[in-house]
């Protein structure tokens, strides 16, 4: 019969999917353009760490950098002029606590190192006019 195969078949899938879609922070952190500046911009353009920088934040420290632009060690961002600073005081300080802690565990317990060169493998395509204008050194 039609619905007994559906229904068993439909009981299979259902968990792959799930299991392939992205985490909330995971979703975050591309959609708001964490990935963006910290891996996908020449180094040229923003010179911003690596994301596993995050690692070395607690909680309570990425929340305030995330609303206020103040790092871990006191760095204020924004007084330096620092797009992340400002990005943070801007939009940041718009994150809900659950959009912030989705985030952080995200960036604390799934990103890697190797995830970020991945990334910032796409930056001759991203940047493959000005690269060949000679706009910008090679990365």
């Amino acid at each position: 019969m039609v619905i007994p195969s559906l229904v068993a078949s439909l009981a299979l899938a259902l968990p792959l999917a799930v299991a392939a879609a992205p985490s909330r922070g995971e979703h975050l952190v591309y959609t708001v353009g964490c990935v963006n500046c910290h891996h996908q911009t020449h180094k040229s353009i923003i010179n911003a760490p690596p994301l596993v920088v995050v690692k070395a934040y607690s909680l309570p420290e990425f929340r305030r950098l995330m609303r206020t632009g103040v790092t871990k060690a006191g760095r204020n961002m924004v007084a330096e002029g620092s797009v992340m600073g400002m990005v943070a005081q801007e939009q940041f300080a718009h994150f809900t606590d659950d959009e912030v802690q989705a985030i952080y565990g995200f960036l604390a317990t799934e990103w890697t190192a190797q995830r970020g060169v991945e990334e910032e493998k796409k930056i001759p395509l991203l940047f493959r006019r000005q690269i060949e204008k000679g706009e910008l050194p090679p990365p």
